[in-house]
């Protein structure tokens, strides 16, 4: 499965804003977990969609590796927090509480022209982890 194309979200950043990355490499436990995962994506896409300071998002998925990547730009950090804690993403995290294996998260920076991110860089972060 190809990377999803690069959507944006509803915050506009200024020029010379520094945004806040988030990372993240989800391996699951199971390849029957591969389904539950997807539905679930769908339905965080729509709730970032309208996420307050959400700059834009991406997923790729490694289906035989049974890893889901994920990359986000948002205003700041409690934006990013606000939106992990809420509405669909929150329940996604219960119902996929066992099923993920060690996760990856690495934050980081980047700036308003840097948008979209790149996955080659937002790869090297992890792997640098």
């Amino acid at each position: 499965m190809p990377a999803l194309p690069w959507a944006h979200g509803i915050h506009r950043p200024a020029d010379g804003e520094t945004l806040h990355v988030l990372t993240s490499r989800l391996p699951l436990n199971h390849y029957g977990d591969i389904p539950r995962f997807l539905r679930w994506t769908l339905r965080i896409r729509k709730q970032l969609r309208q996420a307050p300071g959400c700059v834009g998002y991406t997923l790729d998925a490694r289906l035989p590796r049974k890893t889901f990547w994920t990359l986000s730009a948002w205003s700041d950090e409690a934006a990013m927090e606000a939106f992990v804690r809420s509405g669909t993403h929150a329940l996604m995290l219960a119902d996929m509480a066992g099923r993920v294996g060690t996760p990856g998260f690495v934050a980081s920076t980047a700036s308003p022209e840097q948008i979209p991110l790149s996955w080659a860089d937002a790869r090297e972060r992890l792997a640098r982890q």
